[in-house]
């Protein structure tokens, strides 16, 4: 363990290269994990509790170090969401690896940077938690309330009432961008106020202000000027403050009906960023409980260090700006999913006959992929024609109302993440996942049934009636072994393709939920009911059909086109690049045996058959394990959610499973 002896002597001269080496002492080593780091602060902490002069000396330090240096800037701006365009922010940050920007001394940004200047900094801060870390701000804390009882005009005092007077200023910077955002044309498509009520956003502003004027009217106060917050300003602003969470709460609840911008869900999370932040520092100064108050900057700690690490981070950047555009799209294929769950039997029977309407589809555009593969065309042009041909089948599954089971799981999953967002607690949403889990179970496999249930009849008999019409097979016995052998489960990359496949299905997934999200967010039914040579060539009422149509099936018609031409050219990608690129779908792996099967006469050893049937199974689960995980990985990591801790989901599936174990294959009477 390091010793801390030396910071006894070290000179409160204000130079903050104690606490840089300070923190350097605690951190890992190479080799070592972050318990090493949790282990050496509770050292350190021990050590300024058995040692009082030790915990006097790094009070004299710090409070040496605070006053030549702002934090108005750090407590406002660090670990808040930044207003900065994605692409601004990405071209500075990369400027940034190339000519790192000089730190400015006069700031505790960036000296917070400086003490915390390994991106792993935050997984050791983090891990040590607010109790650990309160424990060590309380000792230090403790020896500054003695020392400012002890010497009134002392260096204590004086840094107690600088940090006093930043706190107040960075209230004030941060209440100003809250009024701003608050009018922001963005957030008041969504959330207008009445004329007679006024916003909360401005009248949180005008209160924090008259709190934080000074009595003589001083504009720019000294720390001899830093007014009280008395108990009655802090409640009212803290209604004010939760009046203008709840708009922004409210403004995402509408945003799932009426569409989102990127740039709206960014001004969401900044504001509530903004609010949380803004009553943290409210507590810090109001609190007279010293455990309260170090609990208080303990977490306010944490969440500088981590924001510190992700300020000037691309791969931050980037992770959050999809984080940003996934939860975008997301928040309407939630809404689709829910035609994707069945909770009664008529539900569920219901989704049988439109699998199996679909099943009757894929045999067709099976028989027409294996007729275009026989012209063999060039290959560019053969992968633009498998992939007209699996859009063009996909758009009349879709207009004919019937389902592709394994073009659930992206829709289903964002149903989930939906359903844990709105839950109270960790169990409630656990519980809320297994209950939604048995359901989408037994929808998934009555769906993948009357897909293959459907396909594979369906394909035999127009194989056999295209043998007694012509004498010929549709597939001749190479292809017709080559259709087999596609689906052996270990003698061919069936599984690898069925992964490509199910990756397929998630980004059509995503690209079905953006469309959703811009047909509402830009208004476009509106938009079309306005175009005038529609309204002469339609007529009004055939217009507002149309306009309907497009409002409730624009994202699913191009997300059935998008998949059908990732379908189409993965193959021709991967013959480029020369790798073994290709895809396995369920639906069509049991039509192309059937296939298989009649071109050969049946003449198949009974072995062979159940390894294909099993391969056609694997094929379907890994389809759906690889887009529903990507899919309820998206879903959760967008809304910021971590319930499914492996032991606690499967404890919420058993007991799912105890009280209604058949839910998990039909639903209730």
């Amino acid at each position: 363990m390091p010793d801390f002896s030396h910071l006894r002597t070290r000179a409160a001269d204000g130079d903050p290269a104690w606490l840089i080496e300070l923190v350097a002492d605690l951190r890992p080593r190479a080799g070592e994990s972050a318990d090493a780091a949790v282990a050496r602060l509770d050292a350190l902490c021990a050590a300024l509790a058995d040692d009082e002069a030790l915990a006097q000396a790094v009070a004299r330090l710090l409070c040496a170090t605070i006053p030549g240096r702002t934090q108005r800037h750090l407590l406002s701006e660090t670990g808040i969401e930044s207003g900065q365009g994605f692409l601004s922010e990405l071209f500075r940050r990369a400027c940034l690896r190339v000519l790192p920007e000089a730190p400015n001394r006069t700031h505790w940004i960036d000296l917070l940077g400086e003490v915390f200047s390994r991106r792993d900094d935050r997984d050791w801060v983090a891990l040590a938690g607010t109790e650990r870390w309160a424990t060590l701000i309380g000792a230090i804390w403790r020896q500054i309330d003695l020392q400012c009882a002890h010497e009134p005009d002392g260096p204590c005092a004086r840094a107690a009432l600088v940090f006093r007077v930043e706190l107040l200023d960075a209230l004030r910077m941060l209440t100003h961008r809250l009024a701003a955002l608050g009018v922001d044309p963005e957030l008041l498509r969504y959330n207008a106020p009445a004329p007679q009520q006024g916003s909360p956003f401005l009248a949180q502003a005008e209160e924090m202000l008259r709190c934080l004027t000074p009595a003589d009217g001083t504009d720019v106060p000294g720390p001899e000027h830093a007014p009280p917050l008395d108990e009655d300003a802090a409640r009212h602003l803290a209604v004010l403050l939760d009046q203008c969470d709840d708009v922004l709460l409210r403004t995402r609840r509408r945003a799932r009906q009426q569409g989102a911008s990127i740039a709206l869900t960014r001004l969401v999370l900044r504001g509530r960023a903004t609010i949380r932040r803004m009553s943290t520092l409210m507590r810090l100064l109001r609190s007279d409980d010293h455990t309260q108050r170090t609990v208080t900057a303990a977490q306010l700690l944490i969440d500088l260090v981590k924001g510190e690490s992700r300020r000037h981070g691309v791969r931050e950047l980037i992770l959050r700006s999809t984080d940003l555009l996934a939860l975008q799209v997301t928040e309407n294929a939630s809404r689709t999913g829910e035609h994707y769950i069945t909770s009664t039997r008529s539900e569920y029977w219901a989704m049988a006959r439109s699998a199996g309407g679909a099943g009757i589809i894929v045999g067709a555009m099976a028989l027409i992929k294996i007729w275009l593969a026989s012209l063999h065309l060039p290959a560019f042009w053969e992968a633009f024609l498998f992939g007209v041909n699996y859009a063009a089948g996909f758009v009349v599954v879709h207009l004919l109302h019937f389902t592709i089971a394994t073009k659930q799981p992206a829709m289903t999953a964002a149903r989930i993440a939906a359903a844990a967002e709105d839950a109270t607690g960790r169990q409630q949403a656990l519980d809320r996942i297994a209950a939604l889990t048995a359901q989408i179970s037994r929808t998934q496999i009555i769906a993948i049934l009357g897909n293959v249930a459907v396909a594979f009849p369906v394909a035999l008999a127009i194989a056999l009636g295209w043998h007694a019409l012509t004498g010929a097979h549709v597939a001749g016995p190479a292809k017709a072994a080559h259709l087999l052998g596609d689906s052996h489960p270990w003698q061919s990359l069936a599984l690898f393709h069925a992964a490509i496949a199910g990756v397929c299905l998630y980004l059509a997934g995503l690209i079905s939920g953006y469309y959703d999200n811009r047909c509402v967010y830009g208004r476009v039914p509106e938009r079309l009911r306005r175009v005038g040579w529609l309204q002469r060539l339609l007529g009004a009422p055939r217009l507002d059909r149309l306009a309907d149509y497009v409002e409730n099936n624009l994202g699913a018609l191009a997300g059935n086109v998008a998949f059908g031409f990732m379908l189409g050219f993965v193959g021709f990608f991967g013959s480029i690049l020369g790798l073994p690129l290709d895809i396995r779908h369920v639906t069509f792996s049991s039509a192309n045996v059937a296939y298989g099967l009649a071109g050969l006469d049946f003449s198949v050893a009974a072995g062979t058959v159940l390894v294909t049937v099993m391969g056609v199974a694997l094929v379907g689960l890994v389809n759906l394990g690889v887009s529903f995980s990507l899919a309820l990985y998206t879903a959760m990591k967008a809304r910021g959610l971590r319930v499914l801790g492996g032991r606690d989901f499967v404890d919420a599936l058993r007991s799912q499973w105890r009280a209604q174990p058949f839910s998990f294959l039909l639903p209730p009477r």
